[in-house]
């Protein structure tokens, strides 16, 4: 019996490591010249872990759960990266300092976002 891929979707462990190998994935297709563009393209993708984990918060048996497991898993991620890409950048002989990543400061808004979900999601139901 095999979980469908919602259900896959859903479990912020199976988020982590979709999007963790997509980024790499995405920086090794893109080839960007300078550093600054890599840590760039990793904060889009890693953006993006952060609007599909947030929504996904609506669909979770267990938000609060959820929410505390996202945001280790978000820390997690933010020190994935910060392994993989300066690794990356030297291996693909990239120019520049390789020190933007202010990008990632993005992880401010993930609890926020996260709480404003479940908000709207409990919202929703005391109404209806």
């Amino acid at each position: 019996m095999g979980l469908s891929v919602f259900e896959w979707l859903q479990k912020p462990l199976y988020q982590l490591l979709f999007f963790v190998p997509l980024t790499l994935i995405v920086l090794v297709l893109v080839r960007p010249l300078k550093a600054d563009n890599a840590w760039m393209i990793a904060g889009i993708v890693y953006g993006c872990f952060i609007v599909v984990n947030t929504v996904l918060v609506g669909f979770a048996d267990k938000p609060w759960y959820y929410f505390l497991i996202s945001l280790g898993l978000s820390v997690v991620y933010l020190i994935a990266m910060g392994v993989l890409i300066p690794g990356l950048i030297k291996i693909m002989k990239m120019e520049g300092s390789g020190e933007s990543a202010m990008i990632f400061l993005l992880i401010i808004y993930h609890p926020l976002a996260l709480m404003i979900v479940m908000f709207l999601k409990w919202a929703y139901f005391k109404v209806f």
